[in-house]
Formats: C-alpha cells, sequence, structure tokens
C-alpha cells in the first residue's frame, strides 16, 4: 500500500521512540467445529444482513449524486414530453430554483449558495442581457479576498472540465478567476460572476455560476460546452481565506501544494472525474465525488468528510485537534492514513473516525495518535475486507463481527509511548463470529484513555493490528 507523504508542518504529539523488536504474537483461537444443522441458518441470516446492508448503502449512493426537479421548476414543465440523456441528472449537483427564463446572468439572480436546493418560486428575471461569445473565449473575474466564500457552481449538461487552483505571490487583495470555454458548439453557455444582480448597496462578487440550459431535444456530449476554470490564489505567510467551495459537475479538481494557505473550510463536489489535492488546509473538510477518484492529502483542524462510489478514495488525513472523520464509499478502495495531533496539553483530545464500504476493502492505518488521547473508530464493510493498523497509544476496548469468515487480531509489543515504562497489556476473547478485548498500557485499576474499536464486514477478512 502506497502511503501519501506527511505534512511536516503540523507536529504535535505523536509516537517517535523506536518499537522494540520483540516477538509478534498472532491471536486467532481455532474457531470451533461447525455444527451443521445450524449450517443453513447461519447462512440465511448471513444472505439477509448483506441484502439490507447492500440495499441500504446503494440507495444512500443514488440519492447523494441524484436530485429531481421540483413541480415549481419551469425547465421540468416546458421539456417533460422529451427524453433526455439519462447521464445529465447525475451531474447537476442538486442545483436547482433557478429561473431557466431568464436571459443571460440572470438565471443565477435568485441562487443560494446557502441553500442551494431551495426553489425560489417569486423569482424575477432582472432582464440582463445574453453576453455571446464563441470558442477559445476567456473571461475574468476578480473575488475580494475579504469575501466569506468562493464560491462556483454549474448546471446542466456540461462536458468533461477542470477547475485548477494555482498558488501565486500577490500583494493584492483579491481572489483571480479566469475561464476559457473550450468548446460550445451551440452558443448555448453562460458564464457569470455571482451575484449577478448587484442591488444599491454593491454586492461584492463572491462566486462564478457556469449555466448551460437543457434543449428541447436530445443532444450528444459531443454538443456540451466544456470549460476550464484557472484560480489564482495569493499565497504564502500562512495566509488565512473565507471558504472554498464547488459544486461543480464534470469538472477535474487540480489542488497543488497549498499548505501555506489555510481556509475556513473546503467544501468541495464533482462526479466522473478525478480529485487531486496535494495538500490542503482548512479548518472543516468535505469532498464528494462518484465515478471518479480522490487523492492526496488533506489537513482539517476538526470535521474531515470524504464521501465517494464506484471508485477509490486514496488519501492522507490529518486532524490538528479533536475532531471527527467520516469516509464512506461503495465499489470502491478506502486506503488512508491518518495523523491525529493536538497542541493542547491541558485537555485530552478524543478522536472519532467512521468508515464505511461494500464490495471493495477498507485499509485504515493510524500513524500517529496523541498519549492519553481518545480513539473511537467504527467501521462496516459487506462482501470487502476491513484492515486496522493502530497507533501504539491507542487504549480501549475492540470488537470483531465477521460473518462466515474469522477474524484476525495482531499484537505487537511496542516501547511505552508516553516514555513512563509501563507494560502493555491485551485481554482477548472469542466466541462465534465475534472476537472481543481490550488493550491498556500499566495496571488494570490505573486511570486509562478511552477508547474503542468496532469492526463488521461479510465474507470477508477482517484484521486488526495493535
Amino acid at each position: 500500500m502506497d502511503q501519501p507523504k506527511v505534512l511536516p508542518n503540523y507536529g504535535a504529539i505523536s509516537h517517535s521512540v523506536p518499537a522494540t523488536p520483540l516477538p509478534v504474537y498472532y491471536l486467532t483461537p481455532l474457531p470451533p467445529p461447525p455444527r451443521k444443522r445450524y449450517g443453513f441458518f447461519k447462512a440465511f441470516v448471513a444472505a439477509l444482513v448483506l441484502i439490507w446492508f447492500t440495499h441500504h448503502l446503494f440507495n444512500k449512493v443514488g440519492t447523494r449524486w441524484v436530485y429531481p426537479l421540483s413541480d415549481s421548476d419551469p425547465t421540468q414543465h416546458r421539456h417533460h414530453s422529451h427524453r433526455h440523456s439519462p447521464y445529465e441528472s447525475g451531474w447537476d449537483i442538486g442545483v436547482s430554483g433557478l429561473d431557466h427564463d431568464a436571459e443571460g446572468c440572470a438565471v443565477w439572480d435568485h441562487y443560494d449558495p446557502d441553500h442551494p436546493l431551495q426553489v425560489t418560486k417569486d423569482a424575477q428575471s432582472s432582464g440582463n442581457a445574453t453576453r455571446r461569445h464563441g470558442d477559445d473565449d476567456k473571461f475574468t473575474f476578480s473575488i475580494p479576498i475579504s469575501s466569506e466564500r468562493y464560491h462556483f457552481v454549474s448546471w446542466g449538461p456540461i462536458d468533461k472540465s477542470s477547475i485548477q487552483l494555482l498558488p501565486v505571490k500577490s500583494d493584492k487583495k483579491q481572489i483571480v478567476v479566469e475561464i476559457e470555454i473550450l468548446k460550445d458548439p451551440r452558443g448555448v453557455a453562460r458564464v457569470c460572476a455571482l451575484p449577478s444582480n448587484k442591488d444599491d448597496n454593491g454586492d461584492d462578487t463572491y462566486g462564478v455560476g457556469i449555466y448551460s440550459p437543457r434543449l428541447p431535444h436530445p443532444h450528444p456530449s459531443t454538443d456540451w460546452p466544456a470549460f476550464k476554470i484557472t484560480v489564482y490564489v495569493p499565497a504564502g505567510g500562512g495566509k488565512s481565506l473565507g471558504a472554498l467551495e464547488t459544486r461543480l459537475g464534470q469538472f477535474e479538481h487540480v489542488f497543488p501544494d497549498l499548505s501555506n494557505t489555510r481556509f475556513t473550510k473546503l467544501k468541495v463536489a464533482a462526479a466522473n472525474v478525478p480529485m487531486a489535492f496535494d495538500s490542503v488546509v482548512a479548518d472543516s473538510v468535505r469532498v464528494d465525488n462518484a465515478n471518479g477518484p480522490i487523492s492526496g492529502n488533506l489537513v482539517s483542524a476538526s470535521s474531515l468528510v470524504i464521501s465517494n462510489a464506484n471508485a477509490v478514495v486514496r488519501a492522507s488525513l490529518t486532524l490538528t485537534q479533536a475532531g471527527e472523520i467520516h469516509l464512506n464509499n461503495a465499489n470502491g478502495d478506502i486506503d488512508v492514513v491518518v495523523h491525529l495531533k493536538s497542541d493542547n496539553q491541558d485537555s485530552r483530545p478524543d478522536f472519532k473516525i467512521d468508515a464505511n464500504n461494500a464490495n471493495a476493502p477498507i485499509d485504515l492505518v493510524v500513524a500517529d495518535q496523541p498519549v492519553d488521547s481518545g480513539l473511537f473508530i467504527k467501521s462496516n464493510n459487506a462482501m470487502g475486507a476491513i484492515r486496522a493498523h493502530l497507533h501504539p497509544a491507542f487504549e480501549g476496548e475492540f470488537k470483531l463481527s465477521n460473518i462466515l469468515r474469522s477474524s484476525r487480531v495482531e499484537f505487537n509489543n511496542h516501547d511505552d509511548p508516553s516514555g513512563r515504562d509501563r507494560e502493555r497489556y491485551l485481554d482477548f476473547y472469542k466466541r462465534g463470529s465475534f472476537t472481543t478485548g481490550n488493550i491498556r498500557w500499566g495496571d488494570r485499576d490505573a486511570e486509562h484513555a478511552p477508547g474503542s474499536v468496532t469492526l463488521s464486514t461479510v465474507g470477508a477478512p477482517l484484521e486488526l493490528y495493535l
């Protein structure tokens, strides 16, 4: 398993004492002889559990990406008798409530980035004229750094496109956005500053909207417009910027090393394209994709959420203080290395990790964990393996459930990560398809950091490395 690089600029409490080369103990008690009269019953129960789990998971994945148009959407009334490409609805990323009869950039006049799914029934056109353009045209926008958000959104059938961030040295207090129209055979696409209708107070631009209307008759993807978005971000000096948000369909996301810039939020969504993050730092992070890989190095203060389907998630994830990590996938590997940090010496941080998948493995490595911190991991899979490697600082209970296969627990002796020369103790039990136990440093009656690990799968390897 290839491990992404580790960011060097977030050092805190981590295990730095070299491990003592002691023997490795494979603790996998032999299962009891099978009882033939219960064999069919166990297989029947396992099948029911698998059907329920996969049905629930795939329904969740489906509703994440397909958003039906509401009854108040003029497009639905205008084109309800025509058959559109079956792929179009999955690329809209849930943007509705637009005034599809408006001209020019007025289509975005009533778009609310905080509530993009909410329909505005009283929308009226601002009457802006449609901007005509041809292939290879470029538009340039500037967003003030003081803006709370830098928002990029698209709606409608758009062919494979891209958004790329580039760090630049600049004294100007603005983010410059350059949009190149790679193709637009029918001349229907609109590139607009958000908000498009400035009021008397002169609202500042906070983002860019790209709109491609659905035409009355089906047309192939070769007729869809395509774009290249380049965002020039002032970098260096530990700049703190607002929220970077994208709701872009088939726009490949390319983020270089931005580790010297901190966003208050990173919230990005796409579909059918890769999303790569060389190094991005934000107070909270959310990445959504489908049918496209997610990879890179993501650093968050307290919240990190990654959702995908039908493609791999391979990343290095860092929490710089107590917080949560949520990972969801289906039919695609989850392969992550987690670094848990804390600079607060006065309190015990608690960390939570949830990882769920189906039909593909989960590989989770906790490479760093503060001493005396609480770690709570819950991972579920179906027809896919789970392999969890914990840091020596972990203390707490573990519970493994594996229907139709045996679980494996591997215990390695390590030096005390706190430097207090404590002994490490393991209690271990196995009964049926369940394996339980707990691990701790020092005497049983001494105070220990809370923690728990719950792993569950069906019909696939289940391995815990302590």
